[in-house]
């Protein structure tokens, strides 16, 4: 007669060295957030790690840079804004609609990390359902691919098209009040505005660059 093979199901000890070995990451990643102060940690809800990351730098550059568009928009293009027209306007715009949902996401990112995972497969990024662990790994590790991306193209368009009505509406006046011994200050500002807004485009299409390659797994 074959012998017969009796399973004894796992007693709760395993189980809980099961449980133990899949936690201690965790609690690992717990353990390292806060702020240390002596020989024990504060707030340790904030996580600061991430601003250390380098979807945290990428993040911290893209609102500073975006809000010094925003001061220098509306400090010395308030007066001008008639000049310029629409491309004042959807500057500003544009500016002002990244800018609180960079600031949010990075308050968000900041206080929970598990708010940094569950946002990366929500629809700000492009989420692809994978069969295999590695795959799914890699696409739930995925940042902000659509939003880094239309970010990227809006600043682009914004700044050119600001960079074209300065030069054409501003730069005359500029040429009429130098000659005049007059100070028009509008001019170097807002040149300054739309080359930063050059530079913010850039920075959030290295930021959704990086997203892709971590999408596609290569870093």
């Amino acid at each position: 007669m074959p012998h017969a093979v009796i399973r004894m199901p796992a007693g709760p000890g395993a189980a809980a060295a099961a449980g133990g070995l899949g936690r201690g990451g965790h609690l690992n990643e717990q353990q390292n957030r806060g702020i240390r102060i002596g020989c024990c940690r504060v707030c340790t809800c904030v996580n600061l790690h991430f601003l250390l990351s380098k979807n945290g730098i990428l993040k911290c550059f893209e609102l500073i840079l975006g809000w010094f568009c925003q001061t220098m928009l509306i400090q010395f293009g308030l007066d001008t804004a008639k000049d310029i027209g629409e491309a004042f306007l959807g500057f500003l715009t544009c500016c002002s609609a990244f800018l609180i949902t960079t600031s949010t996401l990075l308050l968000c990112y900041t206080i929970s990390a598990r708010t940094f995972h569950l946002v990366r497969q929500s629809i700000f990024v492009s989420y692809s359902s994978a069969s295999s662990s590695s795959s799914r790994r890699r696409a739930i590790g995925a940042e902000e691919v659509v939003y880094n991306g239309l970010a990227c193209a809006m600043y682009l368009s914004a700044a050119s098209y600001l960079g074209f009505a300065v030069n054409v509406f501003l730069y005359p006046k500029f040429l009429i009040f130098k000659n005049t011994g007059g100070i028009h200050s509008a001019y170097p500002a807002m040149t300054a505005v739309y080359y930063m807004g050059g530079i913010v485009g850039l920075v959030y299409g290295v930021d959704a660059f990086v997203a892709f390659r971590h999408l596609k797994g290569y870093s």
